[in-house]
């Protein structure tokens, strides 16, 4: 069977900015849909990565199946309480723009 690959980027807003093959759903802030125009055969790997991010965001793929995957991205902040001895680490969803790939049998 043939290899299929399917790329682009993504703005912080959830518009596409390049890549062919699939379109895109911002369903809430720091979560965003990949829809495949074509499904593959099986789950494709998929790989993505942070477009002018800070130090302190993760980028997660994750429901990955032949027709789409989900992009969570998180932001990760130390937070200093007022008389507090030690900082907690607060999580939380973030917009962000960002790159993906995914190769899998066409």
């Amino acid at each position: 069977m043939a290899q299929k690959i399917v790329y682009g980027t993504v703005s912080e807003d959830g518009t596409k900015q390049g890549g062919e093959g699939f379109e895109v759903q911002l369903s809430e802030p720091g979560l965003y849909v990949i829809t495949f125009s074509e499904a593959f055969v099986t789950p494709p790997s998929v790989v993505a990565t942070l477009k002018d991010w800070g130090a302190d965001n993760q980028i997660v793929v994750k429901d990955v199946d032949a027709n789409k995957c989900h992009i969570s991205i998180w932001d990760l902040e130390l937070k200093q309480q007022s008389g507090a001895v030690s900082s907690q680490l607060e999580v939380r969803k973030e917009k962000s723009a960002f790159n993906f790939i995914a190769i899998g049998e066409g």
